[in-house]
């Protein structure tokens, strides 16, 4: 399966856009995401990267594999790591998005991690120019 780059910024605007430090996954179910597969894969690829995790850090995010490869979940809360919060704040800027998207589009999710990072520090660096003339 591929990463669904609008899926994948679906998914972690939720966690963004809850009044609470985490969220249950029916949040996401809330705004249209469902429980299927295609969340099954991109969930862990969040969790492989370090971008989301269980809030008590000692607990798995609460999928378990079952018969026929089917999952089961088990409502755990899940945060939003430092390095997700980065990584959203990058998707989230317009200009970097175009790139994301058009650039990237069949790229992991290591190296969307990559060049999200750098285009946010290269974004940064041309904001911070504006009011130093550096």
């Amino acid at each position: 399966m591929k990463i669904d780059q609008p899926y994948l910024k679906q998914m972690l605007n939720v966690f963004i856009e809850s009044k609470n430090s985490h969220i249950w996954v029916a949040e996401m179910t809330d705004v249209g995401i469902e429980m299927d597969d295609k969340f099954l894969f991109h969930i862990q690829i969040l969790e492989d990267q370090g971008f989301i995790e269980c809030l008590d850090k000692t607990s798995d995010i609460g999928y378990e594999i079952v018969l026929n490869g089917q999952f089961r979940w088990h409502s755990r809360p899940l945060r939003l790591t430092s390095s997700g919060h980065e990584f959203v704040e990058a998707l989230n800027q317009a200009e970097i998005w175009n790139i994301i998207t058009s650039e990237f589009q069949n790229s992991s999710l290591e190296t969307l991690k990559s060049a999200a990072s750098s285009l946010l520090k290269a974004f940064a660096r041309k904001q911070i120019s504006k009011y130093l003339d550096l």
